[in-house]
């Protein structure tokens, strides 16, 4: 609704396209290195200075700058989507950068900054307006609609999601929104989550969790089958029964020392780097599996709860210490935890549970709505008039 979807997928090409270039890059100057260096090893002003050496540099060079663009492209179309969702959510069409601010741990000014970068680059609809005083974010010609769905009575926002319709009492309470040309409608599944932690469970999150444990097992025993060949490649080195096998073998096809010796030095170079790339991954992956554990354990107290907004501070991991606060919005970042946000509700910073959001479609029988620009639109397969006496600003 609020990002610019074609602009965003061509992005996403690039950042594709920008890693499998990176990649290719870092091996062919890599393996130049080693080669290099297995050649050049006793003689280390020859092997800095070696006509090859500036290129693979430069590659290396261009390589990491391309990856530093990847990962900060990607991290700001995550934040562009997020942003986008957290508006969609806005019954008002007016959010304080403060409120954004408790709900991404950000500073506000920084806040700021991303909305006004990612106004030109990703996002759409929504402009910084003074209002009362203070510079708020404004979205574009937003109404909306709170009504019962069991009577149909209009329903006051602050009662929306969390009250009861003062004609009927139903609890059952939706919101319809018109934002620009485009409709959908805000519900509540509040009922799907109770006693079933699968819902705000990622898809397969044991699997996830499997995954986490085959990948640190596979990486022990990449590190240790490195460390073993090169300590073995090492102790032939300077091993001379070896090295003379070696010459005397017929079917080997290297003929002196310094070229056995160029060999053993490459094997020892790959093995090193490959530990250390191993090494990497799974301090990455250990690091992130404190968001699977997080989401595990808040979808379990998630489904005792039949309340639509929990504040974070009465949440189990939160209220034992303030830092798992970070580890909460991790999971949710990271789509570990579904069916859930964190947003700014009467002050107080709470997650909201199992709303669900239905975009272009009639709220009563479902059928699909196109231009809905304003409060006379009615639909073509039911007859129901989608903001009834709302007025498009």
């Amino acid at each position: 609704m609020y990002v610019k979807e074609k602009l965003l997928k061509i992005f996403k090409i690039k950042n594709v396209l920008l890693i499998v270039l990176a990649v290719a890059l870092i091996f062919m100057s890599v393996t130049v290195i080693i080669d290099l260096f297995a050649t050049y090893h006793d003689d280390i002003d020859t092997f800095l200075h070696c006509k090859a050496m500036p290129g693979c540099i430069e590659w290396l060079e261009y390589s990491m700058a391309a990856l530093v663009v990847v990962f900060i492209s990607r991290m700001m179309i995550g934040n562009a989507y997020f942003y986008s969702s957290y508006f969609e959510n806005s019954l008002d069409g007016v959010i304080d950068f403060s409120d954004l601010s408790e709900v991404t741990g950000k500073p506000a000014w920084l806040v700021r900054a991303e909305l006004a970068l990612y106004r030109v680059l990703y996002m759409k609809k929504y402009s910084f307006k003074t209002i009362d005083g203070k510079t708020r974010i404004e979205l574009f010609s937003k109404t909306t609609l709170c009504e019962c769905k069991n009577c149909g009575a209009p329903v006051e926002k602050k009662d929306y999601f969390a009250g009861h319709c003062n004609y009927c009492g139903s609890s059952d309470v939706f919101a319809k929104v018109l934002a620009g040309d485009r409709f959908y409608s805000i519900s509540s599944e509040i009922s799907k989550g109770h006693n079933n932690p699968s819902y705000y469970e990622k898809k397969n999150l044991d699997m996830q969790k499997r995954i986490f444990f085959c990948y640190v097992v596979a990486a022990i025993g990449v590190l240790v089958i490195s460390a073993i060949a090169i300590i073995d490649q090492a102790s032939k080195y300077n091993d001379k029964e070896y090295l003379n096998k070696m010459i005397l073998d017929p079917e080997n096809h290297l003929y002196d020392y310094a070229s056995i010796r160029k060999e053993l030095i490459g094997v020892i170079i790959f093995f090193g780097v490959l530990t250390v790339i191993m090494l990497v991954l799974s301090l990455r992956r250990v690091f992130r599996i404190r968001y699977v554990s997080e989401a595990e354990k808040t979808a379990k107290y998630f489904s005792t709860v039949e309340q639509p907004f929990i504040p974070t501070e009465e949440i189990p991991s939160v209220k034992s210490s303030k830092r798992r606060l970070g580890s909460l919005r991790g999971a949710i970042r990271r789509n570990y935890l579904d069916h859930c946000t964190l947003e700014m509700n009467e002050g107080t910073l709470k997650a909201s549970l199992a709303k669900k959001i239905v975009k272009d479609t009639c709220p009563s029988c479902a059928a699909p709505i196109v231009g809905a620009a304003s409060d006379t639109y009615v639909c073509q397969t039911c007859g129901n008039k989608i903001m009834d006496v709302m007025v498009k600003k």
